[in-house]
């Protein structure tokens, strides 16, 4: 117990912060765990629809539930209530997970314990199939997919009409620490889902790279992009691998797309911003600056948006 705990605790530290201010990092997240979790209230207990375009619901931290017609796709599923035995969630997950009767594709975007979290997966459905970036299969346990596959960047899944696409990402791999080093250039990937004239875009964690997402922008044509927004703080620090909201805003217009939706806030202490609400504070002085809040969608932890009947 003490060696998973200790995995857990230098884990965590390193995907939160990127290897630097990790002692005021823990000292923070640590005077949250007496605090109780904010609940969901009027949960949705059905949230897959039996004719819908195109739907999102936000279940908190970068798990979201993405229905493009009749084929379901879940991201980076998190429902515990910690991640590492350390740092608790702020707010509980938007649904049950029982809820959840069926999932085509589950996508992992890397394998750091808040996005490729194993107790979150054994709650699930296994009726689909799991994808992850190269390199990460041998930390997959036999969850029982139907099957569980690799997607190296530019590789496309491709069946009955879904179109799945790994894309360059700036982030970092590993799981335990000690492993970072020998996979710094894999382990981590966003996505492109494309079925039915419909193209979502995942971007998982990453930090800002200007040739990655305009070639991105290029290839595709994006109804919708899904990008984190925090941590802010520190910048210097979190720069690197973690956009900002001014930096998603940008991602957006790389991109082309036609919809922002912002993740990866409010669930966790996050770095050292200031209150969970901040991310979002700044994401939203940044659309008013750019006139675009016609564009951008802002999620409750638990709300569903139907984007296309």
């Amino acid at each position: 117990m003490r060696i998973v705990l200790c995995a857990g605790v230098l884990a965590l530290g390193l995907l939160a912060s990127g290897c630097g201010p990790i002692p005021g990092f823990f000292l923070r997240i640590s005077s949250q765990i007496p605090d109780p979790i904010e609940t969901v209230s009027d949960k949705i207990t059905d949230p897959i629809h039996s004719n819908v375009g195109l739907s999102v619901l936000w279940v908190g931290h970068a798990t979201l539930l993405i229905q493009i017609h009749e084929k379901v796709f879940l991201t980076d599923p998190l429902f515990t209530n910690t991640v590492g035995m350390v740092a608790k969630r702020l707010v509980e997950p938007g649904i049950e997970p029982s809820s959840v009767s069926r999932v085509d594709y589950t996508l992992i975007s890397h394998i750091h314990l808040d996005h490729f979290s194993y107790g979150s997966l054994s709650l699930l459905p296994k009726n689909g199939k799991l994808l992850l970036p190269s390199g990460s299969a041998h930390y997959v346990p036999e969850f029982g997919f139907l099957e569980t596959r690799e997607l190296t960047v530019w590789e496309t899944l491709e069946e009955d009409g879904v179109r799945v696409t790994a894309v360059p990402v700036q982030h970092f791999a590993g799981r335990y620490g000690f492993d970072t080093s020998w996979m710094r250039n894999s382990g981590f990937t966003g996505y492109v889902i494309e079925y039915k004239g419909v193209t979502v875009f995942f971007g998982g964690d990453t930090g800002y790279h200007p040739e990655y997402f305009k070639e991105i922008g290029s290839r595709f044509s994006i109804d919708v992009a899904l990008l984190l927004i925090s941590p802010v703080e520190p910048r210097d620090f979190m720069r690197r691998v973690h956009l900002d909201p001014a930096e998603a805003i940008q991602v957006f217009e790389d991109l082309h797309a036609r919809i922002l939706i912002p993740m990866h806030y409010r669930t966790f202490m996050q770095g050292f911003d200031p209150t969970p609400g901040y991310p979002l504070e700044l994401l939203r002085q940044g659309v008013e600056e750019k006139r675009i809040s016609d564009r951008v969608v802002v999620l409750d932890i638990g709300e569903q948006k139907i984007l296309k009947k």
